[in-house]
């Protein structure tokens, strides 16, 4: 099925703030000189930004390139394809680009897409298969991408801090006159899962696994989402229609600010009208040969504890409760191997009572706390450890 993930923006006139802007771009076009050219300024962010600027995301979740597709909406023409490489990592990017006004436009967003070696489910003309390959085969003039890069799916590579893959999709109205001035988020394309381990055990644990299950082993590149819009209650309890992509950024703005509240994902619902590529398995997925060490806890309160913690990434699935269903609730579980402070390794399995779905850019805080008798896990969806900078990450 054809994925309807589409987002009409209504226009913003901006022309008082276009010396910031060009400012603010290092790649930016020359303003037009005649009525047959605009300005379209793009301002594209990942949906996670740091907490009152005192935490830095992580590299690998930042833009290190930037790719920008234009369609004219009326023919599916391209009319830019562009590509931008950037200082380091960044968090976000102004580019100015000129384009034709009066008419509906599609603007694509890709960062990071040197990460992806091999594509599927297009052909490309060209002595390889990266996913770079595939965007330059398309020209100003062609048509066929949209149908193209809605098929194109990808087994992701996040080892060794790849930089993550992601993309967008946007439709805008351009006006007659004047220029467009606008927010885009750029959607990650992985879940996050951040171990928060605490040993109140007599000794040092070493963790040498965890695996969630199951997990898809391809990914599309763009989002199958299948209704484009998701709802909000507001705190004066009216509801809101958002697009998916500013739903996820009011969600991750608002799990921020309560990064310890375990009720808000069932509060705000989940993203289940989603579908993965027909063709990928799911198996039991993670990380081996941690060899984590998981010193005793320092503090005997397990609430003031500030554990060990070690960060994955896993690809976008969907583990169906009901296999026979197309969408809804879905289920996973984790399997830990230790080795305890008698030196006996051990392996414990927990079923994900919370976690009701892993749409792309889905994040999740796993509390792991280890006694002498047990261990106890605790999930909090749609959250992010909260780190000093001190700590690190």
């Amino acid at each position: 099925m054809k994925p309807s993930i589409i987002h009409s923006i209504v226009v913003c006139l901006a022309a008082f703030t276009l010396p910031f802007m060009v400012a603010c771009s290092s790649r930016e076009e020359s303003l037009p000189d005649n009525v047959t050219e605009a300005a379209l300024y793009l301002n594209i962010a990942t949906i996670e930004q740091t907490r009152a600027n005192t935490v830095e995301l992580p590299d690998n979740e930042k833009m290190k390139s930037v790719r920008v597709v234009i369609l004219h909406a009326a023919d599916g023409t391209v009319e830019h394809n562009r590509h931008f490489s950037l200082e380091g990592a960044q968090a976000q990017k102004t580019i100015l680009l000129k384009v034709r006004p009066n008419e509906k436009k599609k603007i694509f967003l890709f960062a990071n897409e040197e990460s992806v070696s091999t594509i599927e489910g297009v052909t490309v003309e060209s002595e390889n298969q990266t996913l770079t390959a595939f965007f330059n085969c398309y020209t100003e003039g062609m048509s066929g991408f949209e149908a193209a890069v809605n098929n194109l799916y990808f087994a992701p590579d996040y080892s060794n801090g790849n930089p993550i893959p992601m993309s967008s999709i946007y439709k805008i109205d351009f006006p007659e006159k004047g220029n467009f001035d606008g927010t885009f988020y750029i959607v990650r394309i992985a879940t996050k899962f951040t171990c928060r381990f605490k040993n109140f055990r007599s000794d040092a644990v070493t963790v040498n696994s965890i695996s969630v299950s199951d997990i898809a082993n391809d990914s599309y590149l763009m989002a199958h989402k299948q209704n484009p819009t998701m709802k909000f209650t507001e705190e004066d309890n009216s509801i809101s229609e958002l697009f998916w992509i500013d739903w996820l950024k009011k969600v991750s703005d608002e799990s921020q600010e309560h990064p310890e509240d375990k009720t808000l994902a069932d509060k705000r619902g989940w993203i289940m009208d989603y579908d993965i590529p027909e063709s990928a398995v799911q198996v039991p997925t993670g990380q081996t040969n941690l060899k984590l060490s998981v010193p005793k806890a320092n503090n005997t309160d397990v609430n003031q504890e500030q554990g060990t913690l070690y960060t994955f990434y896993l690809p976008e699935s969907k583990d169906l409760i009901e296999p026979t269903e197309t969408y809804g609730e879905q289920r996973y579980k984790m399997t830990l191997g230790l080795t305890d402070e008698h030196d006996e390794q051990k392996s414990f399995n927990f079923a994900f009572d919370n976690l009701k779905a892993l749409f792309r850019n889905t994040n999740a805080v796993i509390d792991i706390i280890m006694y002498d008798r047990k261990v106890v896990v605790d999930v909090i969806p749609y959250s992010e450890v909260v780190l000093e900078p001190e700590f690190g990450l």
